[in-house]
């Protein structure tokens, strides 16, 4: 069990940024010990050498003042002073032999061999590090020129320089693994809080997996990354749940509203077969049952049309419209059947074109809708007013009757799907098509409002104006 987590941590995101977390600090680290590491031993070469230089200028002057024995006076007591086996000073002739010299039991390697080639040439101090048997330390000597070919050799054991980068490096060792770990502790922490929203994602998912489709993944302070990933797997649930719920309307809407046409039609088929083997009956009663499945199909069409356009997966076709144009087709339409009831339809045409972004189709459909309503509901001799109006960067539409009006209790649920008032269910109609008008709107970016009274209603929709009709 122990093995199987920690083999799943292994895979996870979490892991594998406190790992990188770690290889880059570890790198960044070692990279920066390098860097002060060279610069140290660097610095402290400069000392040495700058050291070395000033005594071999000491001693040139020294001989050059007081001559070979007093310089041979001042190598055994400064070799004395400060240890045998940490210095060593020499003057040599032209030729390499030794005329002055310290304690050099210690440095056979270095008094007893002849210099370099290099170093007999130029007139250039000459510096050297060398690696001598039996010596723990390097040393550092340096050759300095003086007159008639004759140098002063002054050398010098590494043993402070070579224990002061020792030290550096173990200190430097401790501090990386403590760095390390602290630094891998914080990484791990911050991966883990970096992915703390991935979580709460992965949380939530699992929720609604359970049918907790009111979930959403709460906002944090990770990061606008985090968040923005949050706010879209929320808005992804919005619109899931809008789905999900206008599939369970359209099936309650379905099981609900169909029951009564199909229970009719099977009411008609039944009732006929029952009765004399009549062939006019039987006509009667197929027509009957076509016009109850026409009704049917009509009404199925209708509700999944407002289904998609509510959920926001309606397919619009949009185009520059006159208003004005699409209205006027829908009156010209309709008044065949408003001149059946004597109802006089009037337009009021505004003073410029009314351009709007939208689907002709579907705005035909509202126009159609509300106009149909108006002149069910409109007394014969009645009058209908449609109204075009250009306002605050909107195109309303206005289409107001005389007719019997709209009890103010009704008013609320008027657009909800099949919602008939009291006074309307003796005329035909399935109760959809205020529903699919607002909805129709609502996708276009505008909305319906209705005002009513004893003297009749005014229903209005408003559509954002083109760019074009704004900017006029």
């Amino acid at each position: 069990m122990f093995w199987k987590k920690g083999s799943s941590f292994l895979r996870t995101t979490t892991f594998r940024l406190t790992f990188w977390y770690i290889v880059v600090f570890s790198a960044l680290s070692v990279a920066v010990f390098l860097v002060v590491y060279v610069s140290l031993a660097l610095r402290l070469q400069d000392q040495t050498d700058s050291e070395l230089l000033d005594e071999s200028t000491e001693f040139a002057a020294l001989y050059r003042e007081q001559g070979v024995k007093a310089l041979q006076v001042e190598f055994t007591r400064e070799a004395g002073a400060r240890g045998t086996g940490r210095v060593l000073f020499q003057l040599r002739s032209s030729d390499g032999e030794s005329l002055a010299y310290s304690d050099l039991s210690q440095w056979k390697e270095v008094g007893t061999s002849r210099p370099a080639e290099r170093i007999g040439q130029g007139n250039q101090p000459y510096y050297r590090t060398l690696s001598l048997p039996g010596r723990r330390h390097k040393v550092r000597l340096l050759s300095m020129p003086i007159s008639g070919g004759q140098r002063i050799e002054v050398g010098s054991s590494l043993q402070r320089e070579e224990i002061i980068l020792e030290r550096y490096r173990e200190t430097f060792g401790v501090a990386l693994m403590v760095m390390v770990g602290c630094g891998g502790l914080f990484g791990f922490l911050l991966a883990r809080k970096a992915m703390a929203g991935v979580q709460r994602v992965t949380d939530t998912a699992t929720g609604i997996g359970r049918n907790d489709l009111g979930r959403r993944v709460p906002l944090a302070d990770e990061g606008e990354e985090i968040n923005a990933l949050a706010r879209a797997f929320n808005a992804m649930l919005e619109r899931i749940e809008i789905l999900l719920s206008e599939f369970r309307q359209v099936t309650d809407n379905v099981a609900h509203e169909l029951r009564t046409p199909i229970t009719r039609i099977r009411g008609m088929a039944e009732t006929t077969l029952k009765g004399e083997d009549d062939l006019c009956e039987y006509k009667e009663m197929a027509a009957s049952v076509i016009d109850g499945c026409d009704d049917l199909i009509e009404m199925i069409g209708t509700m999944l049309e407002i289904a998609k356009t509510d959920s926001g997966t309606v397919e619009l076709d949009l185009v520059p419209l006159d208003v004005l144009e699409l209205v006027e087709e829908a009156a010209d339409l309709f008044t065949p059947m408003a001149e059946d009831k004597g109802i006089d339809i009037r337009l009021n045409k505004p003073y410029r074109t009314a351009m709007v972004i939208g689907d002709r189709r579907r705005l035909q459909r509202v126009a159609s809708n509300l106009l149909d309503n108006a002149i069910k509901y409109t007394p014969h001799g009645g009058g209908i007013t449609v109204s075009i109006e250009i306002e605050a960067g909107n195109v309303k539409v206005a289409i107001a009757d005389t007719g019997i009006g709209i009890n103010e209790s009704d008013l609320p649920h008027i657009f909800e799907r099949f919602y008939r008032c009291d006074h309307s269910r003796s005329t035909s109609g399935s109760g959809l098509g205020l529903s699919l008008a607002l909805a129709i709107i609502h996708v276009h970016g505008g909305d319906i409002t209705v005002q009513s009274s004893e003297q009749g209603s005014t229903f209005s929709f408003f559509l954002p104006a083109s760019s074009s009709q704004v900017h006029s």
